[in-house]
């Protein structure tokens, strides 16, 4: 008896976004191609994620918004190629990703990761107020205890010896021919055209 052999296959993720005017029907036949794509290359489709109609960072091929899916398949990785063709050719579909996913990768909906990140607003906003009140509340102040001073002997204090001070000499007044040899140097250099200030 001849065993057939047993094809490895990789986890993929697709996600798909069709254009959002398409309706339910529309969006619905164009996701429809997609499973037909993975199923005809021998694919197993394991979860799908349905995300509906959502706002674009971007504009892509002049719409602001786009319908998204995500599917989760198995497939062998030579057929996964096969995907190019159709989906580029495709005017509903604005864009699509395929990626490998990792061994150990937990499909999560969109759902759920609405909800942690809800979780996770309202447990900072939570921790923010927390931070608030205690910068609000005044701080207990240790009472002040009076220090015991111990006196120290006097010491007779000398007195500065008090030295006699230069007095300062008043800089040399500069002649009235050399100011005005100074001022044609500068007025030179300021005319100079190869100076440029």
């Amino acid at each position: 008896m001849e065993e057939t052999p047993v094809l490895e296959t990789t986890s993929y993720e697709i996600m798909v976004m069709l254009l959002p005017d398409l309706g339910d029907g529309g969006s619905e036949k164009e996701l429809n191609e997609v499973r037909e794509l993975i199923t005809s290359g021998g694919g197993k489709i394991i979860q799908e994620d349905i995300w509906g109609v959502r706002e674009l960072a971007y504009r892509i091929k002049k719409q602001d918004r786009g319908f998204y899916a995500v599917i989760n398949f198995e497939m062998d990785p030579s057929k996964v190629k096969a995907f190019d063709k159709p989906l580029n050719i495709n005017q509903a579909v604005l864009r699509y990703m395929v990626t490998k996913t990792p061994k150990h990768y937990e499909f999560r909906t969109m759902e759920q990761y609405e909800a942690e990140s809800a979780a996770n607003a309202a447990e900072e906003a939570a921790k923010k107020e927390e931070k608030e009140k205690s910068k609000s509340r005044p701080a207990k102040k240790p009472e002040a205890k009076p220090k015991k001073v111990e006196k120290k002997p006097e010491v007779a204090k000398e007195e500065p010896k008090v030295e006699p001070k230069e007095e300062k000499k008043a800089p040399a007044k500069v002649s009235k021919a050399k100011e005005e040899e100074a001022d044609e140097k500068l007025k030179s250099i300021i005319d100079d055209p190869d100076i440029s200030l």
